[in-house]
């Protein structure tokens, strides 16, 4: 590894709880993760929660083989006393941590995706829509989703028409900004949550300013204090370089290509403009780039519209 390389790496001590290898370290270990979901859950939904169990990294595949799939970060079940014989947990949810910022005008249809593959996945044959759990995404993100400064965001689903109409689908998506203003009528709860995004987003010790972000970062120092975390990291680290310069040799290879093709463009139009018949620019081709016949017609074909 370079020195340039090494500059630009992350020592494991510096990944807060938002960085996916350190949120999903976390959720690897059982009890963790439950305390972790149970924290989030509760702050967010200002209420306790009933019996839950969590995937993380769950792979939701597409509806065919040509469909796109998702991976959710945290996907938890909740059983409350409501629930029915069909749908033991009443209550899902997609927990995700996210600091994509340049993926941000994605986000509403992205929500909508994931909330449509979970409800394919969930919903079984002979099952009636009423049976369907509610569905709450909650995406926490360093990054403002919707540009007016706020905490806390929530999309649903409204008659346009008459807003004054409840109508209720059983989905619910949550958008909590780390830096975000409170609201002018935050209570405890809302302060609560503040506190708890801001420690997600930058885990250090001055962020533990009461006793969920004061388990949060017990479970955070425990996780960073694994040696096979730390092994795992280190390969992580070398294994995203390695990509990265093969995508960079793919792009100088892409590159390539792509000069060469303009240049047999430019060769095309050229010699069309001369009046050169189609033959001789098809040996030309041939002998000048090392093409097969087919190919040399192929680009003819292609280009000779354009250079007319």
């Amino acid at each position: 590894m370079n020195k340039k390389t090494e500059q630009k790496k992350r020592p494991l001590e510096a990944l807060n709880l938002i960085d996916d290898f350190l949120f999903t370290e976390v959720m690897v270990d059982e009890e963790n993760g439950q305390k972790v979901c149970r924290i989030i859950l509760e702050t967010v939904l200002k209420r306790r929660v009933g019996k839950i169990s969590f995937s993380y990294q769950k792979v939701v595949p597409g509806i065919s083989e040509n469909s796109h799939g998702i991976r959710m970060d945290t996907f938890v079940r909740e059983e409350t006393s409501g629930s029915s014989e069909v749908f033991p947990e009443l209550n899902v949810y997609d927990i995700e941590p996210d600091k994509n910022e340049d993926k941000r005008d994605g986000l509403p249809k992205r929500s909508r995706y994931y909330g449509d593959l979970v409800d394919v996945q969930l919903l079984q044959t002979g099952v009636d829509y009423d049976s369907l759990p509610e569905l709450i995404t909650i995406f926490i993100l360093s990054y403002d989703p919707f540009g007016e400064g706020s905490m806390y965001y929530e999309a649903g689903s409204i008659i346009k028409t008459h807003p004054n109409i409840p109508y209720n689908d059983g989905i619910r998506r949550i958008f909590l900004y780390a830096d975000g203003n409170l609201p002018s009528n935050a209570d405890e709860s809302d302060k609560k949550l503040k506190k708890l995004l801001q420690y997600i987003v930058e885990s250090v010790e001055t962020n533990v300013t009461d006793e969920a972000t004061d388990e949060l970062n017990k479970i955070v120092k425990e996780t960073k204090s694994k040696k096979d975390v730390g092994i795992r990291y280190m390969k992580s680290w070398e294994r995203e370089r390695d990509l990265k310069e093969e995508g960079r040799e793919e792009g100088r290879e892409e590159g390539r290509e792509e000069g060469r093709e303009e240049g047999i463009s430019i060769f095309i139009a050229d010699k069309m403009e001369d009046g050169v018949d189609v033959d001789t620019i098809k040996e030309r081709l041939m002998t000048r780039f090392t093409l097969t016949p087919e190919k040399a017609e192929s680009y003819i074909e292609k280009y000779a519209v354009s250079a007319k």
